[in-house]
């Protein structure tokens, strides 16, 4: 070996054992997203029956108006984005509406032990069904404007129920990583969120089609509809004010006549 290439060698070891000696070794870890299957989320849904009896519930959507508070809204809508009101009619009464889910769950470890979960869910065929938000502040007790709920098409199964797609995006943070998922409305709407959980962003595009109802002032019982629904909800700590006083500065729920 050449002169030149002792010295290059032995720079190299010398500032091998400067850098050992003189920098505190760190571990650097890496923090990677896991995938979960959509059933850890789908299976939670539905532990609750407070809103709409006999189906489980699942959240519904307002219309609210910008810049009101509080939020003065005129409609509701209601997707079973989860399959829940499609179980209830296939389980109690033979009725398949075809509802299929898809989409995926993903996991990513937090710096503080828990873990930052979002779950993206693509439902087709959802039975969809809007009613007013007046007189009555339970929308279930108002008229229905578009569609049949789960339980008018149980009673006639002739009915023609609304159907769409729907696409739902929520992230929150779990207690720890490969902790049960929570039921979205047992957790987020009626607070009994498990320790370290909390809701980050939600969002929800929806379309759907089918029968208006007398009640919506848009033609005849029977007029062919379609119903669209956008809602993102994404302020969840405050202060909150004007259109983004309920932590949704995006709220739609919009009714038309096919071919208006």
């Amino acid at each position: 070996m050449s002169r030149k290439s002792l010295r290059y060698w032995g720079l190299l070891a010398l500032v091998g054992l400067l850098t050992l000696g003189g920098v505190r070794m760190t571990k650097v870890y890496a923090i990677q997203a896991s995938q979960r299957p959509l059933s850890d989320f789908l299976s939670k849904q539905g532990t609750t029956m407070v809103f709409n009896t006999p189906v489980p519930d699942q959240i519904g959507w307002f219309n609210n108006s910008p810049g009101q508070f509080p939020p003065a809204s005129t409609q509701f809508a209601l997707f079973d984005y989860a399959g829940l009101a499609a179980d209830y009619l296939d389980q109690n009464f033979g009725i398949s509406l075809g509802t299929t889910t898809s989409g995926s769950v993903t996991e990513r470890p937090l710096a503080d032990g828990r873990a930052e979960v979002t779950v993206i869910l693509h439902t087709t065929n959802a039975l969809a069904w809007v009613s007013s938000t007046a007189p009555n502040t339970d929308p279930n007790q108002n008229p229905v404007l578009f569609g049949y709920k789960a339980a008018e098409i149980a009673m006639d199964p002739s009915k023609e129920p609304a159907l769409g797609e729907s696409h739902l995006k929520v992230v929150f943070k779990n207690p720890a990583p490969g902790a049960d998922l929570p039921d979205l409305v047992n957790a987020f709407i009626l607070g009994n969120a498990a320790p370290g959980q909390e809701l980050v962003s939600i969002s929800f595009l929806a379309q759907a089609g089918g029968s208006l109802r007398a009640s919506a002032n848009l033609g005849p019982e029977g007029t062919p509809g379609k119903c669209l629904v956008a809602q993102n909800g994404i302020l969840f700590t405050g202060p909150f004010m004007g259109a983004t006083a309920d932590g949704f500065p995006a709220e739609l729920v919009e009714l038309h006549r096919i071919g208006q």
